[in-house]
């Protein structure tokens, strides 16, 4: 084959990558691993899915999501009325008391759930599209980044549950998308896009009941926001005549939408977390801080801490931070390429495999000297203010993350509560900025080498990664006994297990 039909071929090859024919298989892989993970897996799995499903379905016996007292016989759930992650449940409690009039099933409950989740991770994929978009990555690398983000054990597990992850990851790329907007047009036109911002605003009110965690981003958002308008308006007058200028650019109906949505979103926002700071002191007040110490034994995270607490010695907790983040990021990566049953077989886990583990070591490694060598050229040719927006956003919910973590641990005296599940919002970010690193260091490669590493990246992660960690990880007390595909399951493990290095070792990498 001359080089002239390899170039061609190539450039096939990378306009394939980058068509909606592409990204949509990348779509439907996500889906066809989650389905098959939750058609498999029994309820409860393991990332808290009974506590969400239990939830649900107190809001389903409740009109409104204000509660004036605990409500009886959730201690279980810890302090509901006063807990700021609740928009989910709250949400998810419409398609179940619909479901509720078909079947009192609680296996067809669980799965007509679980796959809603599945179709909110979806979208996710579709709005993280836009986003990475932003950086000027092409749309061939773009969904080369999702193809890999969606192969990683953690994803489609994660996906399969009743969990509030599933909904929290789209509306943090929703609010990066508009947060991104207005600052472009502030500091692109000199004026501020009212009508978006205001959907910015309400978003991230809203997203910040759906899960806590988003508070960092939050943070982060706001912050380059104030900064762009620094740099793009001489004065305050100049920012409020624009602000004025773009109310009246409104229609009427536009307007009034949007102002009864940011009222809405303002009331919910001030009832959890403003009524926390003045009765607690602190917007996510701790359990005992809300119920008894009896009412918070029952919930398990609490009393998980609360026991660690009572048996810890003088020395437990006091390694210092410098070792606990080598713990630290050895637990994210365990918890990022393991497999995980619920509580039914006492949250047996299994490690990650051979092949994807270590090829995620390697490239995260390979990846962070790929962005110091070619940060420079990144931000001198790259959009500085996507750019600026994913580092922003990803170092404040990293450091808070660790900070968080690190304060349990000093209190505990154990690494507790450490997942990779929780860095899935930022990891779309990351491996999109390596991918434009490593185009900015390869620019005089051919296009079949940039190739090349795409395809061993991803044949990394398909040889055991995936769904497949499950499925080669688990065993029969893992699923439904019903369950279609336990044979199936069984069969894989069979003829695929023998071909996976690693399968013979299933707590490798374990602690």
């Amino acid at each position: 084959m001359t080089r002239a039909m390899k170039k061609s071929r190539s450039r096939q090859v990378i306009a394939a990558l980058g068509s909606q024919r592409f990204f949509v298989c990348v779509v439907a892989l996500l889906i066809m691993q989650a389905a098959w993970i939750a058609l498999s897996g029994r309820y409860p799995m393991a990332f808290d899915e009974d506590f969400h499903f239990g939830i649900i379905k107190l809001y389903a016996h409740h009109p409104i999501p204000f509660w004036k007292v605990h409500p009886a016989g959730s201690d279980a759930f810890g302090a509901v009325d006063r807990d700021p992650s609740y928009l989910y449940h709250y949400v998810m409690s419409f398609p179940y008391r619909l479901i509720t009039l078909f079947t009192h099933n609680q296996t067809a409950q669980v799965l007509t759930l679980r796959f809603i989740n599945i179709g909110l991770f979806a979208s996710g994929l579709v709005l993280y599209r836009r986003l990475l978009g932003l950086t000027g990555a092409s749309r061939a690398l773009v969904h080369s980044c999702l193809l890999l983000f969606v192969l990683l054990p953690i994803v489609p597990l994660l996906a399969a549950q009743i969990n509030y992850d599933n909904l929290f990851l789209p509306l943090v790329a929703l609010s990066m998308l508009l947060a991104f907007r207005v600052s472009r047009e502030a500091r692109r036109y000199r004026r501020l896009n009212v009508h978006v911002f205001g959907w910015w605003l309400t978003v991230s009110l809203l997203t910040s009941l759906v899960k806590y965690a988003f508070l960092p981003i939050f943070f982060a958002e706001a912050s380059l926001l104030l900064a762009v308008a620094f740099t793009s308006f001489s004065s305050l007058s100049k920012l409020g005549q624009s602000f004025i200028f773009g109310l009246t650019l409104m229609r009427r109906l536009a307007r009034a939408i949007l102002l009864l949505s940011l009222v809405l979103a303002g009331i919910l926002f001030f009832e959890r977390y403003g009524l926390n700071l003045v009765h607690y002191h602190t917007p996510v007040p701790d359990c005992d801080q809300v119920l008894t110490v009896k009412q918070c034994s029952a919930y398990a995270p609490w009393a998980r801490d609360y026991t660690f607490e009572q048996i810890k010695t003088g020395d437990s907790g006091n390694q210092g931070p410098f070792v606990y983040t080598a713990r630290w990021l050895d637990a994210m990566w365990v918890r990022t390429y393991f497999a995980v049953d619920g509580p039914t077989t006492q949250f047996e886990t299994r490690g990650p495999l051979t092949v994807p583990a270590l090829s995620g070591v390697i490239f995260g490694l390979c990846g962070l000297v790929v962005v110091i060598a070619a940060g420079r050229r990144l931000w001198r040719q790259g959009n500085r203010l996507a750019l600026s927006l994913f580092a922003s956003v990803s170092g404040a919910y990293v450091v808070v993350l660790w900070v968080d973590e690190y304060h349990a641990y000093v209190r505990t005296g154990q690494p507790v509560a450490i997942n990779g599940r929780y860095l899935l919002p930022i990891l779309p970010l990351v491996i999109v900025v390596i991918g434009l690193g490593l185009q900015r260091l390869m620019r005089r490669a051919s296009e079949a080498a940039k190739l090349a590493l795409i395809a061993i990246a991803t044949i990394c992660l398909i040889w055991g990664g995936g769904a497949l960690t499950y499925i080669l990880r688990s065993r029969e007390a893992w699923y439904w006994q019903a369950s279609p595909l336990k044979g199936v399951d069984e069969s894989l493990q069979r003829t695929l297990g023998p071909l996976t290095p690693g399968y013979n070792h299933p707590i490798q990498y374990l602690p």
